[in-house]
């Protein structure tokens, strides 16, 4: 009886063992959910918003790692990506693509410049000490926001997107440590594209908001 419960034991801790090095696979290569506590990515993405993020959207990768087992895409500007911080203290962020290899990004007066262009906004909604813009960025349509006030963000001179790596911004444009602060990020170090923000509770009053569960 004793090497019976021993023999089932042992399958069982074998099961959890497996059941485990799935889940970890899984949460590291194919998808995962975050929560996101900053306000960087206003409106698009609030504090409290839960959402998932499809980490095979262009590769497949070496868990736990940022090598690439195979690529088959690339971050299309106008992408929202999960990606590794290449600041000291690496920390994971939530940004939307900008500016790609051999783009010049230039940032005027409030205004994005791409290779020379400004890029097309139009604007949705003024508030107190905010105004909300609609930018169109290649194929993708989506809101910022900047403040009335200045701020030291305003302006950026001209950076040369290099090779293998992009240029990212958070749609809150004067509240973001983004690019325009520690830099392009490699490629490599982009770990999944936002796709559905699955639910959202308000940080103040612990309410469910319903409302924003949808595909982005």
């Amino acid at each position: 009886m004793s090497k019976l419960r021993k023999h089932f034991t042992m399958r069982n801790l074998l099961f959890y063992l497996l059941f485990a090095a799935m889940f970890l696979f899984i949460r590291s290569s194919v998808f995962a959910s975050y929560m996101v506590p900053t306000g960087s990515m206003n409106p698009t993405i609030l504090e409290g918003d839960f959402f998932f993020a499809n980490k095979l959207a262009y590769r497949l990768k070496v868990p736990f790692t940022n090598r690439s087992i195979v690529r088959w895409a690339s971050p299309e500007r106008g992408d929202i990506v999960v990606l590794e911080s290449p600041a000291k203290g690496a920390t994971t962020l939530t940004k939307r693509v900008i500016g790609l290899a051999g783009d010049v990004v230039e940032i005027r007066n409030k205004k994005l410049y791409i290779n020379g262009s400004e890029v097309e906004t139009r604007l949705v909604e003024r508030k107190v000490g905010l105004s909300f813009f609609e930018e169109h960025l290649q194929d993708a349509f989506y809101t910022i926001q900047h403040r009335s006030a200045r701020s030291f963000l305003d302006e950026m001179h001209r950076m040369v997107v290099p090779a293998g790596h992009v240029f990212v911004m958070g749609d809150n444009r004067d509240n973001s440590s983004d690019s325009r602060v520690w830099g392009c990020v490699p490629v490599d170090n982009v770990d999944g594209e936002f796709f559905l923000r699955w639910f959202s509770i308000d940080p103040e009053s612990y309410r469910p908001r319903l409302d924003r569960i949808r595909l982005l």
